[in-house]
């Protein structure tokens, strides 16, 4: 929902958002909103203090501003990074145009089973709190390959969703939320934000931005390698998988 990439640092945050009701306001007239569950992923996918809508700039603590770089982009997807140079980890930002109906879109990421097959080297994800309707915490687990060990990741989610329709999710690191497997290294999620903007009928605007830390002793040109490919990946398995997913062709009520 992250863990991420070969551990798959930053595609963590595509994970879901927390299980709960999305009130958007055609859904209410032809069906109920699908569950948010706390990615990214997602997935996924968290800091802001409170429901306001907040500059992602305010969101992404303690950094230096540095030059964005454009690492690859497409006419639907954009992948930007900079080191940030207070801790020297990899912030990355991303955009997506998705055909989807926000609907389809949340129905589609918290789908637990399933996001093994689009939020990259994801292996399992898991709830393990739902404090309110809109916030909670969950556990997503990422495969390892040499030389990048297991690692997992604990994140606490909250979502809210705008007059306009656009949903807003921030994510913080809940690491201490549960006790770490012996085997697996812990990554921390040290900022991550996320907007969903309804374009048109059956269109929508992804953008996020993120900082996770890896943690281990993997190589600072080896973190960028695999936090930048982990989240293309991601975007274009998102890109290829939402139109044709099942909650797409099951959502009826556009954005």
């Amino acid at each position: 929902m992250m863990k991420v990439l070969t551990a798959g640092f930053t595609s963590i945050l595509f994970l879901p958002t927390c299980p709960s009701r999305i009130l958007n306001k055609q859904a209410k007239k032809k069906s109920q909103a699908k569950t948010v569950l706390t990615l990214t992923t997602l997935l996924y996918f968290y800091l802001a203090p409170s429901l306001a809508i907040e500059n992602v700039e305010n969101i992404i603590v303690k950094k230096q501003h540095t030059p964005w770089v454009i690492w690859r982009t497409d006419e639907k997807l954009s992948v930007s990074y900079r080191v940030n140079t207070f801790n020297n980890l990899i912030e990355v930002k991303a955009n997506a145009s998705l055909q989807s109906t926000s609907i389809g879109f949340i129905c589609f990421i918290e789908d637990l089973p399933q996001i093994s097959n689009w939020l990259d080297n994801a292996e399992s994800a898991e709830l393990i709190s739902k404090i309110s309707n809109n916030e909670s915490i969950f556990i997503t687990r990422f495969k390892g390959f040499w030389p990048v060990a297991t690692r997992d990741i604990v994140v606490h989610s909250r979502y809210w969703q705008n007059p306009d329709l656009s949903l807003e999710i921030v994510i913080s690191d809940a690491g201490e939320s549960i006790k770490k497997n012996k085997d697996t290294i812990r990554m921390q999620a040290v900022s991550a934000y996320w907007k969903i903007v309804p374009t048109q009928l059956g269109h929508i605007n992804i953008s996020y931005q993120v900082i996770v830390d890896p943690k281990g002793n993997i190589p600072q040109w080896l973190k960028k390698t695999i936090t930048l490919n982990s989240i293309w990946t991601t975007l274009v398995n998102l890109k290829v998988q939402l139109p044709t997913s099942q909650c797409q062709l099951n959502s009826n009520d556009g954005n």
